[in-house]
């Protein structure tokens, strides 16, 4: 974090894979393939570190939260990400991403993050909570 602002990425992906939403195996399938975009923020060496931890990327269900020190560390985030979500065939849902920023400076204008094909993920104004539910 710089000076206690943080900036935050939180996208839905969709499966593009062939298993059935809602297969008794389906959690655990996507459990181990997902593992690997973590492994691969993590050996990046980009984003947030509390004691030497990595906290850049945080994962609950199908949802992956990215979490980074600065505008430009979080779209660095988003392509590694993206990298690794294309060699597993899957993709991030722009409809249903968005970023938040933390701190001082949350209401500052800046660049909005976009993809590797160029689609934008905008800044949101307030808290944005969407567990699936």
């Amino acid at each position: 974090m710089l000076n206690g602002e943080a900036y935050i990425l939180r996208f839905l992906r969709y499966r593009v894979a062939y298993v059935t939403q809602g297969g008794v195996l389906s959690p655990y399938l996507f459990a181990v393939f997902i593992d690997s975009v973590v492994e691969r923020v993590r050996a990046s060496g980009i984003g947030c570190y509390v004691k030497s931890v990595c906290v850049s990327v945080i994962l609950y269900a199908d949802d992956i939260l990215l979490i980074a020190p600065s505008v430009t560390a979080l779209q660095q985030l988003l392509y590694v990400c993206e990298a690794e979500l294309s060699w597993l065939a899957m993709a991030i849902n722009v409809g249903k991403s968005a970023c938040m920023r933390i701190g001082v400076r949350h209401n500052v204008k800046c660049m909005n993050i976009s993809t590797v094909d160029g689609r934008e993920i905008f800044w949101c104004d307030k808290i944005v909570i969407n567990l699936g539910i």
